[in-house]
């Protein structure tokens, strides 16, 4: 996959003018040592009969300049054409572009991105143990909590208030149409009962209806005066109802009293009622009615609504004060985060194998596209651009190898000189 029609792009390094600037001394030296060369063979050519000593600097100086001028020609030839000739084989890099983009894409997936490589990489240390140390670090907590508190009022005061409440009750909706009910009260009956913690519901209820009786205790002795018809007189009307309303308030209180009779007879009554409820054939279709009728309540949406309305509220105050709660809360449940993890080799465990699970399918997918990804970044550069920038990165050490060419040469330019020279003599030596 390339980018034919993409803009050219131009790769941008931060202190391009130091690079560059580096680079033209180091092709200064490596120029000044060829043109030391160039100088040492006119000087030794100016002889008209050399003594060994001048032969053999011209000599080394000759293959100085060879070595010299073949690396500079080999080092020009990565980025540009040598002296501007169109010479075959030359200006590789804006040529071979992308070619290049290629194999470094191919290179950097199958190299860098290989499962196995990934995994032998994170398996080298406890990653787990490492997040958690990192975790409990005070500086660490405080960064992560006053990052969490700044971004409350950008995303809770940008939020669509309408939009939320219809997605906080869909949400809620969908939820408790998928749970199943009847197992999850069975469950908690079971438990309950078994625990012998079903009297303490009733006493919950019970603390719950003395209240409200004893402040509805005027409405209910009227509306069962009202009952007793017409040839009671008004004062046995009030009369009966406040006995009614007093001996159903003791009852609760002698209810609560363990031991008691009335406490006794609840609990057989409740118990009968519980059995025969669920014995009952429409037990399962009763819960489902009360489950719909919750569901698709309007108070559920209005509830949900004034919740977030309270919660809303509550969290733009404390965002505005100097040190809001929420940075302090998240500071802590920062810091028990990584104690706990640091405290639990078998939670590191599962962090571990969870985090080397999402790394690889995040990764491995994604190879060939990561590898795509670099070629079409390399191919959309500009051809000369590309050059000017690698030779920036890497020609100061390329010119080390002209150097070395020019210095190379000189020995063995020097060391097949003294070997010419011994050859007569020792062809001298083998004729006596």
């Amino acid at each position: 996959m390339t980018l034919p029609d993409a803009p050219r792009i131009t790769p941008v390094i931060s202190d391009i003018d130091a690079r560059r600037a580096r680079l033209r001394r180091a092709k200064a030296g490596a120029a000044a040592l060829l043109v030391a060369a160039l100088l040492v063979l006119i000087a030794a050519r100016l002889y008209p009969e050399p003594s060994f000593a001048a032969a053999l600097a011209r000599a080394a100086a000759e293959a100085a300049i060879v070595g010299g001028l073949a690396d500079w020609f080999a080092v020009t030839a990565l980025f540009r054409r040598p002296l501007g000739l169109p010479i075959p084989h030359t200006a590789l890099i804006p040529a071979r572009k992308d070619e290049i983009g290629r194999s470094l894409g191919h290179f950097v997936s199958e190299q860098f991105l290989a499962p196995e490589l990934l995994l032998a990489r994170l398996r080298q240390k406890n990653r787990a143990l490492q997040v958690a140390q990192w975790l409990e670090r005070p500086a660490i907590a405080a960064f992560i909590g006053a990052r969490l508190a700044g971004l409350v009022p950008a995303a809770v005061g940008g939020a669509n208030d309408a939009d939320l409440r219809r997605f906080f009750a869909k949400v809620a909706q969908e939820g408790l149409q998928r749970i199943d009910l009847r197992p999850t009260l069975d469950t908690i009956v079971d438990a309950l009962l078994r625990q012998g913690r079903h009297m303490t519901v009733a006493d919950a209820v019970i603390e719950l209806l003395d209240p409200i009786i004893a402040g509805l205790r005027e409405p209910l002795i009227a509306r069962i005066g009202a009952r007793t018809g017409r040839l009671f007189p008004r004062y046995f009307d009030r009369k009966i109802g406040a006995e009614l309303v007093q001996g159903f308030s003791i009852w609760l209180q002698d209810a609560k009293q363990p031991g008691s009779d009335e406490r006794k007879h609840l609990e057989a009554w409740l118990l009968t009622w519980i059995a025969e409820m669920r014995a009952a054939p429409d037990y399962a279709a009763l819960i489902g009615r009360a489950q719909a009728a919750l569901v698709n309540h309007p108070a559920l949406a209005k509830s949900l609504g004034a919740i977030w309305d309270e919660l809303k509220a509550e969290l733009l105050t404390d965002a505005a004060r100097p040190t809001p709660k929420l940075a302090s809360l998240a500071e802590q449940l920062v810091c028990t985060v990584g104690r706990l993890l640091a405290d639990s080799p078998a939670v590191q465990q599962h962090f571990n194998a969870a985090l080397e699970t999402a790394l690889i399918g995040a990764i491995t997918p994604w190879r060939a596209s990561i590898g795509g990804y670099i070629a079409d970044i390399v191919a959309s550069w500009d051809g000369h651009k590309v050059a000017e920038v690698i030779e920036l990165q890497v020609g100061r050490d390329l010119q080390y190898i002209r150097v070395n060419g020019t210095i190379v040469g000189a020995l063995i330019g020097s060391a097949l000189f003294l070997i010419g020279s011994a050859l007569p003599l020792l062809r001298h030596a083998l004729l006596k």
